[in-house]
Order: C-alpha cells, then sequence, then structure tokens
C-alpha cells in the first residue's frame, strides 16, 4: 500500500465555542463558503492523494456521515462512532485502525484548513523521511493555548509544550504517523491530552520530526469563519 493513501479526521469534539452561533449544528457541520466544514476537509485529503478516510464523530455525528458518503462516492470512508473521553483517546483510536491497513499515514483535526500545496509538501517530505512521527507547524501562532515546539537545523523537534524555551513554533492539526508508533500507544487512560503523549514522544528520544506549514486557519470560534472563507476563496481553488 502506497504511503498516505489512507487518512484519518478527528471529529468527535463538541465544538462549544461554535454552539451558541449555529445551535443543534454539530462542529463538522458548521457551514464554511457554502459547504460544511468536515467536506473542505476531505476535499483537502483528497487533492492529496488520499483514497481512503478513517472518520472519527461522537455519537451526534449521523449527519456528518451521510454528507461525506453523498459528497465523495469515490472515497472509501472508515466510520467511527464513539463519545471519546480525551484528544489522546481520540488520536490513539483513529492511529490504532489506520495502522491495520497502513504503514505511513496521515491524521487531521477536522477544525484545521491549510493551503493544499503545503500539506503535498509535508506528505512529500514525510515519504521520503526515516521517522517517527512527522507533525506539521506553523510560525503564525493565533491558538489561545499553543504547542510550543522547538526544531534543531534538521527540523527534528527537540521539545514540545513546557519545554519548549524558543516559543517560534507551535504545532498545527496535522500529524504523519507510523503503524509501528502506533502500536506502541499507551492506554487511554495513561494521558488526558494529547500534548501529553506528543510531549514524552520527544522527551523518551523518538524521532519526532516537523514540517513548516505557514499558511493555516484554525476554526474554533465564530469569528474564524470569516477567516476561513478568506482563506478557502484564496487557496482551495485546486482541492475544490
Amino acid at each position: 500500500m502506497t504511503d498516505f493513501t489512507h487518512a484519518g479526521i478527528f471529529a468527535a469534539g463538541e465544538g462549544s465555542r461554535l454552539a451558541a452561533a449555529y445551535p443543534g449544528v454539530i462542529k463538522p457541520m458548521v457551514p464554511i463558503a457554502g459547504a460544511p466544514l468536515i467536506e473542505w476537509t476531505v476535499r483537502l485529503l483528497s487533492a492529496a492523494g488520499v483514497e481512503s478516510v478513517t472518520v472519527l464523530l461522537n455519537s451526534r455525528g449521523k449527519a456528518a456521515r451521510e454528507h461525506l458518503k453523498k459528497t465523495f462516492p469515490d472515497i472509501r470512508f472508515v466510520f467511527i462512532v464513539k463519545n471519546t473521553a480525551s484528544s489522546y483517546e481520540s488520536f490513539r483510536l483513529v492511529s490504532q485502525t489506520l495502522a491495520e491497513e497502513s504503514e505511513k499515514f496521515l491524521l487531521s483535526a477536522v477544525d484545521s484548513l491549510y493551503d493544499p500545496a503545503d500539506l503535498r509538501s509535508l506528505l512529500d517530505y514525510a515519504r521520503s523521511s526515516d521517522f517517527d512521527a512527522a507533525l506539521g507547524i506553523t510560525d503564525t501562532v493565533e491558538d489561545e493555548k499553543p504547542l510550543w515546539a522547538d526544531v534543531d537545523e534538521t527540523g527534528r523537534i527537540t521539545a514540545l509544550g513546557d519545554k519548549a524555551v524558543k516559543k517560534i513554533y507551535a504545532t498545527g492539526g496535522l500529524y504523519c504517523m507510523t503503524s509501528r508508533l502506533a502500536r506502541e500507544m499507551p492506554e487511554p487512560a495513561r494521558y488526558t491530552a494529547l500534548r501529553q503523549y506528543l510531549g514524552e514522544l520527544v522527551s523518551g528520544g523518538k524521532k519526532i520530526a516537523s514540517a513548516l506549514i505557514p499558511q493555516s486557519v484554525d476554526v474554533d470560534d465564530p469569528a474564524d469563519i470569516r477567516l476561513a472563507e478568506e482563506f478557502i476563496k484564496k487557496h482551495f481553488a485546486a482541492a475544490s
């Protein structure tokens, strides 16, 4: 199986900051530029050569599931329905599902939008690199609680989170993983957040590479919708 033809999307969060502006609408289905948020995520993955997408949804995710099957008949979807207790549990569940079919695969948050060309560059880099995991990083940091990443001259991440001192780069919502690392992931109760797991990978000596994703938008609250629509208009012609 060719590396990175399989990808996963985390779409099980409640999206509490968007709920007031979009009552009764789950986060993956929040409308942006005429299409649900999750549709843009899948378009981006498809433009990068992804043929099979594993989607984690919570128990309210039926509308997203039906929309994706109807909109993308040529993509093979695997849907996981679970109300996970933490971002780490979500990451582990999707990673270990994908590890059953692919040696290297891509994981994406549902609320992170990237220039399609930047995603293709990340995957080209990851295909040719020997790593345990590779994370997309950015130097345009607007997150309220960024996961800072120190990077050496080779692109290897040397510190994450509280142990990072330079605070130039922060991780985004893109993760290239290997099946060997996915199979080693501890049980869900070990961590309450994904950042704890990633930090221990780095401090424990795993080879965690990075690739710069200079342009992106994270859709976390109503103010981000306008930014996302402008970003889509500018960058997504190739993914439409």
